[in-house]
Protein backbone atom coordinates (compact mmCIF):
# COMPACT_ATOMS: atom_id res chain seq x y z
CA UNK A 1 0.00 0.00 0.00
CA UNK A 2 1.33 3.83 -0.73
CA UNK A 3 1.77 5.89 1.96
CA UNK A 4 2.79 9.43 2.17
CA UNK A 5 3.07 12.46 4.47
CA UNK A 6 2.10 15.71 3.49
CA UNK A 7 4.21 18.47 5.27
CA UNK A 8 2.86 22.69 5.63
CA UNK A 9 6.29 24.49 4.24
CA UNK A 10 5.40 26.88 6.60
CA UNK A 11 3.66 25.85 9.97
CA UNK A 12 5.43 22.61 9.93
CA UNK A 13 2.17 20.61 10.23
CA UNK A 14 2.65 16.69 8.92
CA UNK A 15 -0.05 14.49 8.26
CA UNK A 16 0.28 10.92 6.84
CA UNK A 17 -2.32 9.74 3.87
CA UNK A 18 -2.91 6.66 2.00
CA UNK A 19 -4.81 6.45 -1.13
CA UNK A 20 -8.48 5.53 1.10
CA UNK A 21 -7.55 8.48 3.63
CA UNK A 22 -5.97 11.13 1.30
CA UNK A 23 -7.41 14.67 1.59
CA UNK A 24 -10.60 15.62 -0.20
CA UNK A 25 -8.65 18.92 -1.80
CA UNK A 26 -6.08 16.99 -3.12
CA UNK A 27 -7.79 14.03 -4.41
CA UNK A 28 -10.83 16.56 -5.25
CA UNK A 29 -13.45 13.42 -4.15
CA UNK A 30 -15.82 16.17 -3.65
CA UNK A 31 -15.36 18.69 -6.85
CA UNK A 32 -16.55 18.47 -10.29
CA UNK A 33 -14.42 17.30 -12.71
CA UNK A 34 -12.88 19.57 -14.68
CA UNK A 35 -14.05 22.75 -12.57
CA UNK A 36 -11.47 25.24 -11.75
CA UNK A 37 -11.23 23.11 -8.21
CA UNK A 38 -10.27 20.07 -9.80
CA UNK A 39 -6.94 18.77 -8.43
CA UNK A 40 -7.12 15.23 -9.35
CA UNK A 41 -5.02 15.50 -12.49
CA UNK A 42 -2.18 16.62 -10.01
CA UNK A 43 -3.22 13.67 -7.22
CA UNK A 44 -3.16 10.86 -10.37
CA UNK A 45 -0.25 12.47 -12.55
CA UNK A 46 2.11 13.36 -9.68
CA UNK A 47 1.68 12.12 -6.70
CA UNK A 48 0.63 8.42 -7.31
CA UNK A 49 3.62 8.17 -9.37
CA UNK A 50 5.77 9.09 -6.70
CA UNK A 51 8.39 6.56 -5.70
CA UNK A 52 9.21 5.86 -2.63
CA UNK A 53 11.23 8.41 -1.10
CA UNK A 54 10.55 10.82 -3.73
CA UNK A 55 8.90 14.13 -2.85
CA UNK A 56 6.84 16.83 -5.09
CA UNK A 57 6.51 20.29 -3.81
CA UNK A 58 3.17 23.20 -4.44
CA UNK A 59 3.53 26.71 -3.20
CA UNK A 60 2.05 25.21 0.55
CA UNK A 61 2.87 21.35 0.57
CA UNK A 62 5.56 19.10 0.20
CA UNK A 63 4.43 15.76 -0.48
CA UNK A 64 6.75 12.78 -0.28
CA UNK A 65 6.13 8.82 -0.75
CA UNK A 66 7.29 6.50 2.53
CA UNK A 67 5.64 3.32 1.72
Amino acid sequence: MKKFTLTHNTFGKTIEFTFETAPDWLTSANEVRGSTMDNSWFYNDYVQKLEVGQSVETDIHTITRIE
